[in-house]
């Protein structure tokens, strides 16, 4: 380690997410603080710290030497952490408790900046670390330390345009992306990472914003200039980046809108969004590219640009692109007392525009463009009544024939809010993942369909664990088949999670057919499976084949590999094994003999 400590402890808020695979914008505008001065410093994720320095913290001696290597730094600043709660498959934001165990180990009289949203909400709730030469930045923390790095004490400051400009593009290639565990895989092809990139900074609502949200709190809207956002997206491609999210903004429908300080609904402009998203996809490098937030209301009130808006997202997204809708809650009563940003009818306008221009499918299989939709337990005003609405408003929206990608539920954060009715809001959710959520799923992806690209990631569980990581065999070929349970993901915005029901080497990407459908989940099988060398796992996951049929199979291959031959057709090895052709059997099988 040298220099300055940049500890990335993932951030996860309203417009802005840095969990990997994602890599989040606030951290590398930190490294681009240090980029720009020719500052020496070592960037860390806190997975990183967790794996190599954490369990060293356990024994006095480890501890000592971990300290006197600290002691030999400039400084330390820590990203911390989650403003929404959620739950994680790659990676999970720095808790408070290890936040105060970083600080514990770091040299006393250290210079040290925590930065975040979750250290204000921390800070709310009575959190007082005690060290010294300790600053929490409550504005832009990429800011603050410039300013110590310029004068030498701690102060708040902002960001200017012009430093925005300069620490974003010097982020972009900075040790936040060339050092980042996920820019490349074991084989050296691009890996997973997806870099969310800032597209402007507060929301349209800020004067009368939802109450629950940061971003209002962030007052009027900074735009970033499109030549701004793909000099960055072109410094990011030199530097390995091959897949995108432009995020950073409350609502992509009103970047560079007209009337955001006079008008309740400012007016979506076409031209400058398009001019990002075409000039993004100019660059062929480019593998994914998605967006995040949208807000119905703005679609809803402004349905002639919207329109042109959505064909443009249409035409240069990724497959598999969601729109975060932020409903919250379709209870008149909640929607008035929070200033929630939509109500049920605009949204449901919103819902049917999105569906009616991207519900086609793409090259990985999913369709092209569909609405998320976020409720919020917990908004002053709810009752039980609340939970009954909402499951009415869905329920429409089914009977409609609209489709919904995801559907979030969370609980508030902060304070100022009410308690949940917890049995009826338990309740609530399993209603919606059973009656909504797999049989929107089953309709979305029928059994059959065949998803590319899919990424592996965990064995057995779907949140994959520090040995998976360290440990070089999950990741060797020689696993692939093996019984046991693979998770993975396509790579972009709120991927469905895949099960298959074997090993595949971690870190690696298959294509696979869809076999069965949780309530947010998929169950799959690879395509291009070669009939000599199918294991009986493979075998067993190919619908219509099941147990038997898949030791008849192996039991066949191996009667025929004791006579010197293999099967030379599929036909014959199904024969062979005096098992009935499948219809799966065509789209997951080969016979390369």
């Amino acid at each position: 380690m040298e220099g300055w400590l940049i500890l990335d402890g993932y951030e996860d808020e309203p417009a802005a997410f840095g969990v990997p695979n994602y890599l989040g914008f606030h951290i590398r505008y930190i490294c681009g603080v240090l980029e720009a001065r020719g500052v020496p410093y070592t960037y860390m994720t806190i997975d990183e710290w967790r794996m190599h320095q954490k369990p060293r913290l356990a024994e006095p001696e480890d501890r000592n030497a971990l300290k006197r290597e600290l002691s030999e730094l400039d400084g330390a600043v820590v990203l911390a952490g989650a403003v929404v709660p959620g739950k994680y498959v790659r990676g999970t934001p720095i808790s408070r408790r290890e936040m105060d165990e970083v600080l514990a180990i770091l040299p006393s009289g250290q210079p040290v900046l925590c930065g975040g949203w979750a250290i204000r909400h921390w800070r709310y709730d009575g959190w007082i670390p005690l060290r010294s030469n300790l600053f929490c930045a409550v504005q832009d923390t990429d800011a603050s330390l410039d300013h110590y790095l310029s004068t030498g004490e701690w102060g708040h400051a902002r960001r200017t345009p012009e430093q925005w400009t300069r620490w974003a593009h010097a982020g972009a290639s900075s040790k936040a992306v060339m050092e980042h565990p996920d820019l490349t895989a074991p084989d050296g092809s691009p890996g997973p990472l997806t870099y969310e990139i800032e597209l402007y900074q507060g929301c349209v609502r800020f004067k009368r914003g939802c109450k629950f949200c940061i971003e209002p709190k962030k007052g009027l809207p900074l735009w970033r200039s499109e030549e701004d956002v793909l000099g960055e997206l072109t410094a990011a491609m030199d530097a390995g980046v091959r897949h995108v999210r432009i995020g950073g903004a409350t609502d992509i429908y009103t970047y560079r809108a007209e009337g955001v300080e006079e008008l309740e609904y400012p007016i979506p402009d076409p031209e400058p969004i398009a001019k990002v998203l075409h000039g993004a996809r100019e660059d062929e490098r480019l593998d994914i590219l998605h967006v995040d937030n949208a807000n119905p209301s703005i679609i809803a009130e402004s349905i002639e640009p919207s329109t042109e808006i959505t064909k443009t997202l249409v035409e240069t997204l990724s497959d598999g692109a969601v729109l975060s809708f932020g409903l919250e809650s379709a209870d008149p009563t909640v929607h008035e007392q929070n200033w929630l940003n939509c109500d049920p009818e605009q949204l449901r306008i919103a819902i049917r525009l999105i569906n009616e221009h991207g519900r086609q499918r793409g090259e990985r299989g999913l369709p092209r463009l569909l609405p998320g939709l976020n409720f919020i337990a917990g908004l002053n005003g709810e009752t039980e009544a609340t939970y009954r609405m909402n499951l009415e408003l869905l329920a429409s929206l089914r009977n409609e024939g609209l489709w919904l990608r995801r559907i979030n539920i969370r609980q508030v954060e902060g304070r100022g809010f009410q308690e949940i009715p917890e049995q009826t809001f338990r309740e609530f959710k399993r209603e919606v993942r059973e009656s909504i959520d797999r049989p929107l799923l089953k309709e979305m992806l029928p059994i059959g369909t065949i998803l590319r690209d899919v990424w592996w990631e965990a064995h057995d569980d779907r949140i994959r664990r520090p040995e998976q990581v360290l440990d070089p065999s999950y990741r060797e070929a020689s696993i692939h088949g093996a019984p046991g349970i693979t998770f993975g993901r396509q790579i972009g915005a709120y991927p469905i999670l895949v099960g298959v029901p074997y090993k595949i080497p971690l870190e690696t990407g298959s294509d696979i057919l869809v076999t069965g459908h949780g309530m947010r989940s998929i169950t799959g099988v690879e395509v291009g499976l070669d009939v000599n060398s199918a294991t009986q796992q493979q075998f067993k996951a190919i619908p219509g084949i099941g147990s038997k049929g898949a030791w008849r199979l192996v039991s066949a291959r191996a009667r025929a590999a004791s006579k010197g031959a293999a099967f030379d057709s599929l036909e014959s090895a199904f024969a062979a094994a005096r098992l009935d052709f499948p219809a799966a059997a065509d789209s997951v099988l080969s016979c390369d003999a």
